[in-house]
């Protein structure tokens, strides 16, 4: 085999990627060379590889659909793949991947983790649900959990539970009722209520709804809301209805004693 001289050219861009830190493989694929050359020739030149400054840091704006993590779930299943290089061949953080996993392959995850896992089941102290940990550290039985569970101390002062109509699924505007995604909406509004002390359960739809009214001015004009509820039902169909609204102040022990009447049905 007749060998080839390096070029000028060829020199100078092996020995920039390599002061840049790229791996051996990519710097032959890069300049055409085979990878023993490549060692070789910065060998003889006294280049060493630089290693990147910094830890590695996921891509950003990835996106774990549903048929992606399906993909990577069965990859699991069959162990062709660990859950640490899926994250570094995806780009992704472990723990939105982990998340993902959870929420849309619940059931190949739980057998996952069976499989890895030589830990004891403990009761998660966020749902109180038992779940057998992956890792020692693992406290919660899935990201959401512990997320809501931290979220309900920081914001809700650990009371988000005592929700009216929260613990039941039903929601106390549209009494709609949710498996999940029921919100706890401070009545007053947080900075007027900082003990967490009237809070009720509100679908996301409703909840959504009644933020967004609160942040309007015009909503404390009777006439003005009694015409959004006429256009609502317009919208229904309903042409002929007449709307008739009166704003009436409540007093802090008649907003109690409504809490603990909806409470005590």
């Amino acid at each position: 085999m007749t060998h080839q001289v390096w070029t000028l050219e060829e020199v100078k861009e092996a020995r920039s990627l390599a002061n840049q830190g790229e791996p051996l493989g990519q710097i032959a694929n890069r300049i055409g060379r085979t990878y023993s050359a490549v060692a070789l020739k910065l060998s003889r030149l006294g280049v060493g590889i630089q290693k990147k400054s910094g830890k590695w840091k996921p891509k950003r704006g990835v996106i774990l659909s549903k048929e992606r993590v399906a993909k990577f779930a069965l990859m699991l299943e069959r162990g062709t793949a660990t859950v640490r290089r899926l994250a570094r061949q995806e780009g992704v953080a472990i723990t939105p991947l982990v998340d993902a996993l959870q929420f849309f392959e619940p059931q190949r995850w739980r057998n996952h983790v069976r499989s890895h896992s030589r830990l004891a089941p403990v009761n998660c102290p966020g749902c109180q649900l038992q779940f057998v940990p992956l890792t020692k550290k693992q406290q919660f039985c899935t990201v959401r959990c512990r997320q809501a569970h931290w979220r309900n101390v920081d914001y809700f002062g650990g009371r988000r539970m005592e929700a009216l109509g929260l613990r039941e699924g039903v929601c106390q505007l549209c009494f709609g009722k949710f498996d999940k995604w029921l919100s706890a909406h401070h009545v007053l509004g947080k900075e007027r209520d900082p003990e967490n002390k009237l809070l009720i359960a509100l679908c996301r739809g409703c909840h959504d709804m009644v933020t967004n009214l609160a942040a309007r001015p015009w909503v404390e004009n009777s006439e003005s809301a009694a015409d959004l509820i006429s256009l609502a039902l317009a919208r229904r169909g309903r042409l002929g209805a007449v709307v008739c609204l009166e704003i009436e102040e409540w007093r802090e022990d008649e907003q109690r004693d409504y809490i603990d009447a909806g409470r005590a049905e």
